[in-house]
């Protein structure tokens, strides 16, 4: 029976998506009650109230922009047809979740040859939960802040740009998980690092004292007598948003401006900032101080230099220099298996100053096996 059903949920789901409306209602009555059948417990989790109240939502700004264009029965039926996929999609979404097993699927495409393809499918089954939950919670916010039908309506752009950075930021960590139990066919840069140093990759959450454990390392080093090079990179924010940075060279203590936020459309490197060139020279000076018995720190290796661009040209000369004791480069926590996957060096540690709190500098410096 359960294969019936499955069948039947197949089959229903495609005729609401694509048939006529009055097949589709009777098609989506049946594609509830067969997932009932097949998983009553994923069917009351995706009908949660937020995510019912945000179809209808959906459905009803449709129908309202459909019946100004072209009459109210038009506008009813599509609203209505919106409903009824949308509902019938969340409830075939919950059941498939909790049915497919993510990693059969990756291990069967994987046999034949599709190794990204099952890890796109099978994250994507792995995020639907978090992002129906984030959307809920955007969601209860959104109406919140909302003072009737016409400022929902305004505020209707900044919803959808919400939801889509809780989808990207979802997107991220899952393939940052699938990375670390190793699947990094997703998140494998375009290139190799080699790092012929012992390295230390140092991680945490943002603004959590990863650049205050570097500095404080960079000071114990140099008062023991160990030369350091590099530079740290430090945000500049304004009104509690972050607008920029500044590199600092850590020897020196010169510092000037690296990227400043501009418009969507004028950022560099794929990204909302524009970076300038004095930037990249500090950065460059910095890491040229790399010296025999020395320590290189770097904060931070980002998206742009794991592409190759950026600060990595200056970064992958300065550890070949001869002699280098040790790096110690600092990463957000989604791209330490990008980076680990990328490392030509099998025994880099991670320290993670939130975990290590107060003995983060000690760890650091004890990986690197360093006496300060």
């Amino acid at each position: 029976m359960n294969r019936v059903a499955a069948l039947m949920l197949a089959v229903a789901t495609g005729v609401v998506l694509f048939g006529s409306p009055p097949w589709a209602a009777s098609a989506a009555l049946i594609a509830v009650a067969a997932a009932w059948y097949l998983d009553p417990p994923a069917v009351r989790a995706g009908l949660r109230v937020g995510v019912v109240l945000a179809v209808i939502f959906a459905a009803s700004v449709t129908a309202a922009v459909v019946a100004w264009a072209e009459g109210p029965e038009r506008g009813l039926v599509v609203g209505g047809m919106v409903l009824l996929r949308l509902l019938v999609l969340t409830v075939a979404a919950a059941v498939l979740v909790r049915r497919v097993d993510a990693e059969a699927l990756l291990r069967l495409t994987s046999r034949l040859g599709f190794e990204r393809l099952g890890l796109v499918l099978g994250l994507a089954l792995n995020a639907l939960p978090r992002i129906a939950e984030a959307s809920g919670e955007v969601w209860t916010a959104y109406t919140m802040r909302s003072r009737g039908f016409f400022d929902r309506l305004r505020r209707l752009p900044g919803l959808g740009e919400v939801l889509l950075a809780h989808t990207a930021r979802v997107a991220e960590e899952a393939a940052a998980a699938a990375s670390l139990r190793g699947h990094s066919a997703l998140t494998r840069p375009r290139l190799d690092l080699p790092f012929p140093v012992p390295m230390v990759i140092v991680t945490g959450p943002t603004d959590g004292g990863k650049t205050e454990a570097v500095l404080a390392l960079a000071e114990r080093l140099q008062g023991g007598g160990v030369p350091v090079a590099g530079f740290v990179q430090i945000g500049e924010r304004e009104s509690g948003r972050k607008v920029g940075f500044r590199v600092r060279d850590i020897a020196t203590g010169e510092e000037t401006g690296l990227a400043i936020l501009g418009e969507r459309s004028e950022g560099d490197f794929g990204t909302r900032f524009r970076f300038l060139d004095e930037g990249f020279q500090v950065g460059r000076e910095a890491l040229a101080r790399a010296q025999p018995g020395g320590v290189v720190i770097v904060d931070e290796l980002g998206p742009v230099e794991l592409r190759g661009a950026g600060h990595m040209p200056a970064v992958q000369r300065a550890v070949k220099e001869p002699g280098i004791a040790g790096a110690v480069v600092v990463v957000r926590r989604p791209l330490v298996p990008a980076l680990l996957a990328a490392l030509e060096a099998s025994d880099a540690v991670v320290v993670d100053v939130e975990s290590e709190g107060e003995e983060a500098v000690r760890s650091i410096e004890a990986a690197l096996q360093i006496k300060g």
